[in-house]
């Protein structure tokens, strides 16, 4: 509803290593978001993601990112802003959260079937944001304040197009005022 569209770009190298593609990136995005009453927010992220070869069967992939007002792009454990009273009132001020986090990915490919994953993934709103307005409001009620993920999986592919997986997920959700 700002009017503006967002703008994203991204810039990335890629070569082969061990048969596999040895890839870097960086990207960068930017909104204008309008949250009513001329509330405006600048949203905007950098990020940088690889595909590392470690050897013929086994790769190291993940991402990270530092931004403002992305929880649409699930920065910010899918927070955008905070309010300091209700979101109708004229009155409320509006700041846009800044976050920081990424992912890390180890993949084995035991064979052209079978592949095994484990990743460690983390989302970090920034506290000072999270607790710049006493009794703030959130989409969440009590704002939340930072992800942790860690995972297990396979995956089997008999035919090239159908495959089966199976995965062990942990998350781990922080709020501001009760750690769970």
């Amino acid at each position: 509803s700002s009017a503006q569209p967002a703008y994203a770009a991204r810039v990335a190298w890629t070569r082969s290593i061990h048969g596999q593609p040895l890839t870097l990136g960086t990207a960068g995005y930017y909104s204008r978001q309008d949250w009513g009453f001329e509330h405006y927010t600048d949203g905007w992220a950098g990020m940088a993601d690889w595909e590392i070869p470690l050897a013929s069967r086994i790769s190291f992939t993940g991402e990270f990112y530092r931004g403002r007002a992305i929880g649409g792009l699930g920065g910010g454990i899918g927070q955008t802003v905070i309010f300091s009273g209700s979101p109708i009132d004229p009155a409320t001020q509006v700041l846009g959260l800044n976050a920081i986090g990424g992912w890390s990915q180890l993949k084995f490919k035991a064979t052209e079937k079978w592949e095994f994953n484990g990743a460690f993934g983390l989302d970090n709103p920034y506290a000072g944001d999270v607790q710049a307005f006493p009794g703030g409001q959130s989409y969440y009620g009590s704002p939340l304040l930072q992800n942790r993920s860690a995972l297990f999986n396979f995956i089997y592919r008999p035919r090239s197009d159908l495959l089966f997986s199976a995965e062990y997920l942990r998350l781990r959700t922080s709020q501001i005022y009760n750690d769970r």
